[in-house]
């Protein structure tokens, strides 16, 4: 299958995984409110619309940074490495990166079917918080900078890590373990800048 195949189903993927959560979302409200007031029901319904909006916009506005930064980064650490790149096969390494979201937004609708929790945007907030790193490192009285790094390390940066070397392993055609330095200095470096960032931003206005 062609690259630019590959491509068009990652895309396509990104988008259904979003229209996959707006059909259970609609779906679950107008099954519990079957049987109330058509005003009540449409009144959660929209609630429920307007705040899946502001998710889905915070979504694609967080992607389309990272997509940006991953394609700073990795241009930074080709020339650094001296390897010679193309623009397209750097572009390809950042649709493969998409994975990670549809990955992640799907094992959120996992996590609220397995917990039999109601399938409304407050369910699929709590579920995204388990898949944050912070809550599975025990540390007492986290300082600000460290519970805000933690906070920012998610299921979504590793499998990007995984899948750039992954992609720089097959598309770049370097052996693996020189793929994996790459992306560790190159994409790491730029969640490095990010916390530094984030925690100039928390200094400032806390």
């Amino acid at each position: 299958m062609k690259r630019k195949h590959i491509n068009i189903i990652i895309l396509v993927l990104v988008v259904a995984v979003f229209g996959l959560q707006y059909y259970f979302i609609t779906s679950y409200v107008n099954e519990i409110f079957q049987y109330t007031p058509l005003e009540i029901r449409n009144e959660v319904l929209n609630k429920e619309l307007e705040s899946f909006k502001m998710y889905l916009i915070e979504s694609f506005v967080i992607l389309s940074l990272q997509s940006i930064g991953i394609f700073l980064c990795l241009n930074i650490g080709f020339l650094y490495f001296k390897i010679k790149v193309n623009f397209k096969n750097i572009l390809n390494l950042v649709v493969l990166s998409f994975i990670a979201v549809i990955i992640n937004q799907l094992l959120l609708m996992l996590i609220v079917k397995c917990k039999s929790w109601t399938f409304l945007m407050n369910s699929i907030q709590s579920a995204s918080e388990k898949l944050n790193i912070e809550n599975y490192i025990s540390i007492s009285e986290k300082a600000s900078w460290i519970k805000l790094s933690l906070t920012s390390i998610n299921l979504v940066q590793i499998l990007v890590l995984v899948l750039l070397t992954v992609g720089i392993h097959k598309i770049i055609k370097l052996s693996f373990n020189k793929a994996f330095l790459i992306t560790v200095r190159t994409y790491g470096l730029g969640i490095l800048l990010w916390f530094v960032f984030a925690m100039v931003m928390e200094m400032n206005f806390s």
